[in-house]
Order: C-alpha cells, then structure tokens, then sequence
C-alpha cells in the first residue's frame, strides 16, 4: 500500500497503522483471497479490542478460499478509512460487512454510510455501490430496523455458516452476490423480500476454537488471549437476550484450554458466566501452578466458593456480581433466581478471601418497583459496609425491554419517572458507596433501535441519521 501523500490522510494512515503495530499476532491470517471483505466494528480501536467476537470473525472470514478480510474500527475524524492489516482505503473493498453487538453503533453504521456517500436505505443502492452485511449479537433475533439498512443479515453463529458461504462468496457482482446469499436458510435479504429461516448454531466449539488470533494492548481485556469457554448461557433470566437467543449451551473441552494457555501467561476467558464452566475447580489448581494471570469476562455469584475467590483474588483487587436488584420482589420479576442470603453469603466469602472492594450492577425502572425496593438498596448497602468492605461500586442501568425476550413487550419508563428515581437512589447513599448510572438518552437509543417495528423504522432512520451527523438531537417527543 502506497502511503499518503497529503498531511491529513497520512495523519489518519499512521494513526490505524501504529494500532496495528501495537498487537502481538497469535496466528497468522492468509489474505490472499481476491474477493475483499472489509470487517468493521462501528466504534473505537479500544472497544473494538474488547471484542472477541470481532477478531474471531476475521480469523473464520479469511478461511474461505476466495475472501481477503480486513478490519476495520471508526474514528470521528477519519476521511479514508484505513484497514488495520494493510492500511488500505475502504473504497476498495466491495463488501462491508458490520459486526452488529450494540444497539447504539447502528448510528454509527448510518455515520459511516453518509461520510462515504453510501445510500443509508438498501433499496436505493447502485450497482457500484459496497454490499453492505450485517452479523453480530444482535443478529440471533431479527431487528426490524435492521432490514431497511442491511443488503444482508446473517443471522447467528458465525463458524457454522462457513461451509455455505464458501460456496457463495465468489464475487462476480452485486446482484448476483445477493442472489447467491438469498438461498442461505441463515440469511435475511430485504431486497429479495427474503427472510431467514433459521439461526446457524455451531454445536462443537472444539472444532473451531475461538480463541482470538492476536493479542491487542488497548481494551478491557489488554494483553491478554481471548478464548471463549462457554457459548450460550443456562440460565433464563427474564431481560436477557444472551439467555433467551443462544441455546444450547456449549463449552470448551478443558484439553483444548489447556493447550491453548501452552504458551500463554495473560488470559482472558470469556463466557455468559465463567463459574458455570463444568470443568473449572478442576482446572483451579493447573491455573495456580502455571501461574497464569486471568480476567474473567462475567460471574454468577451463587457459583462463588472459596477456591475460585482465592483464585480471583491472585488476579485482581477488586470483584463484579450482578444481582440486578436487592429487591426480591424485583428479581423475581426480572427472573433473577437469586436469595437475599445467596447475595451476602457471597459477598461474605469474598470478604473473607481477602477482597476490599466490589462492584454491583443493579437494573432500576421497572414498573413494580416503588419507594419501598429502592429503599432496600440502602438495608444492604449497610450490610456490606459492615463485612468490612472499602470500597462499594453501584452501576445502575434502566430496564431496557429486549426483543425476543420475555420482556419484549414492555414499554421503558417515563423519562420523569427514572428521573426521579435516580434522584431517590442518590440520596440514599451519602459517601457509603460510589454510584453511576448508564445514561437515560444512550438507554432510550437502545430501546427505540432494539423495538422499531416495520411501520416507524423508516422514521426512526431518518432521525437517527441526523442525529448521528450532527444536525439534530434525538428530542424526548420521540422517545414515546
């Protein structure tokens, strides 16, 4: 790749390119395919970095023989947008296509399309136009939304589509690319008026074993090898779409793992929740032999013993439940199967392993919930503080009602109404506990994409293209 010769466009060359040079490649990829793929997460490097799932798909996208895949990640002030490979233009690739995990980066997308002049609305894309492909999370239901943007949805697991599409991505040109990928069962196409089938599910995870193929510096999980040990979740809570869309649940045979870690030291493991892994107290004392240093991606606190705590406790200062709510009351409701004496008996073992601080994330705004459950935030709060703990982290984030689950149909509460909720959290704490919440617009972004339907998706569309150029605010009338 020729580099740039103006001062901006090398600003922005140098900018991806010294990202790349920051990553510890683990596998090598082959790109020698003809057939370019430029694989965008619609955020920032650091985000994008957290993302198992993004690198994964890289790695399985340049397994098809004819595929070239590059990734690629946003910055406000990039012009050209450059892959992180190789440090080409996006112009020069016939394919983009987003990894799709976050609600609020479908502004992103739509940012995207109108900085390189790419019709936001499939059906009004030319011939030269970029196939725009739309995978991820949020593609094992079927957003509304999604089908007025995407020339193509592929629904689900990624490695278990590999065979079909090797079959089909064989470019010859747009058209025909979207007639070929219109008779996957996996595929939604709008354009055609041809909806999916079925969400591809990959039943083996040791056939293709995610873990990532390189090593990035930025993100939650810095330096570390990514791997996957669990896909799915058991559990079936009532807000969660992880619960209600990724059945069954797979794990990684703990002889891959191990060979895996052969010649790492700094791991991440990533799973729904780490403490459900089959083979984990098993794997307990090989960890603390090796002396590995681990990150846990989530944690379920009834799982909690003193083995697994000790051997948290070697990694980190700190710890993460997630109760949702100290209300029982609440958690029923939210499906979270969880006692009050589970909650502190956890956090009492902690306590006891030697942990000083803990982070708690709760769900607030549910219609049931009055005075009298937020009040009880405080009672256990005080609970806490007595086992001695230092440092106590609340974040609360409003219920977000999600399609596909048991909460679809739920309406998100008035603005007002968390308001002022907010306002009696606050005023129940003083200086026992530090407390933050997720931002009442970000959260209602996330509820206007996630429940758009065919008749106000157009609409929708078109407010949040202004809006994520910069021309309007989201305004609290259409957020009702």
């Amino acid at each position: 790749m020729r580099k740039p010769r103006d001062s901006r466009s090398f600003g922005e060359f140098d900018f991806v390119k010294r990202f790349r040079l920051s990553e510890q490649i683990i596998e090598q990829i082959d790109l020698e395919g003809d057939l370019r793929v430029a694989l965008i997460f619609p955020n920032t490097y650091t985000v994008a970095a957290s993302s198992l799932g993004f690198n994964l798909v890289y790695k399985w996208f340049n397994k098809l023989p004819r595929v070239r895949c590059e990734r690629f990640f946003l910055h406000r002030d990039f012009q050209k947008f450059y892959s992180l490979e190789t440090q080409t233009p996006i112009d020069e690739f016939p394919i983009w296509a987003f990894v799709m995990h976050f609600e609020n980066d479908f502004l992103n997308v739509l940012w995207l399309l109108r900085k390189k002049r790419v019709p936001i609305f499939n059906n009004l894309r030319r011939s030269f136009d970029p196939l725009i492909v739309f995978g991820g999370a949020l593609t094992y239901t079927d957003l509304p939304i999604f089908r007025f943007v995407a020339d193509v949805i592929l629904h689900g697991d990624f490695e278990a589509m590999l065979e079909d599409l090797q079959e089909v991505f064989v470019y010859e040109n747009r058209d025909r690319l979207i007639e070929k990928i219109s008779h996957l069962d996996f595929a939604t196409v709008p354009i055609n008026n041809k909806a999916h089938k079925k969400v591809a599910a990959s039943q083996d995870m040791n056939v293709l074993v995610p873990s990532s193929p390189l090593i990035s510096s930025k993100g939650e999980f810095a330096n570390r090898l990514l791997i996957e040990i669990e896909r799915g979740c058991p559990w079936n809570c009532n807000f969660c779409m992880m619960g209600a869309l990724k059945k069954p649940v797979r794990f990684l045979n703990p002889q891959v793992l191990k060979k895996l870690l052969s010649n790492s030291k700094s791991v991440g493991l990533i799973a729904s929740n780490v403490t459900d892994y089959p083979w984990l107290h098993e794997l307990i004392p090989w960890f603390e032999q090796r002396k590995l240093r681990l990150s846990f991606s989530s944690l379920r606190l009834d799982r909690l013993d003193e083995d697994f705590l000790r051997l948290l406790r070697m990694n980190q200062q700190s710890f993460t439940i997630a109760p949702e709510s100290f209300s029982s009351k609440i958690r029923g409701i939210l499906g979270k199967n969880l006692t009050d004496q589970q909650i502190l008996e956890a956090l009492l073992k902690a306590k006891k392993t030697g942990f000083d601080e803990v982070k708690i994330y709760m769900i607030y705004g549910l219609d049931e919930e009055s005075e009298k459950e937020l009040n009880e935030i405080s009672d256990f709060i005080n609970s806490i503080k007595k086992m001695g703990y230092k440092k106590i982290k609340l974040s609360f984030n409003p219920l977000v009602p999600k399609r596909g689950t048991r909460m679809e149909f739920r309406k998100m509460q008035d603005v007002k109404i968390l308001k002022n909720k907010i306002r009696v959290i606050r005023t129940l704490f003083g200086h026992s506990a530090q407390v933050t919440f997720e931002s009442i617009q970000a959260s209602y972004l996330q509820y206007l994409i996630n429940s758009a339907d065919e008749n106000n998706s157009v609409e929708l569309i078109e407010k949040l293209d202004r809006t994520a150029n910069g021309s309007m605010q989201i305004s609290r009338s259409d957020l009702f």
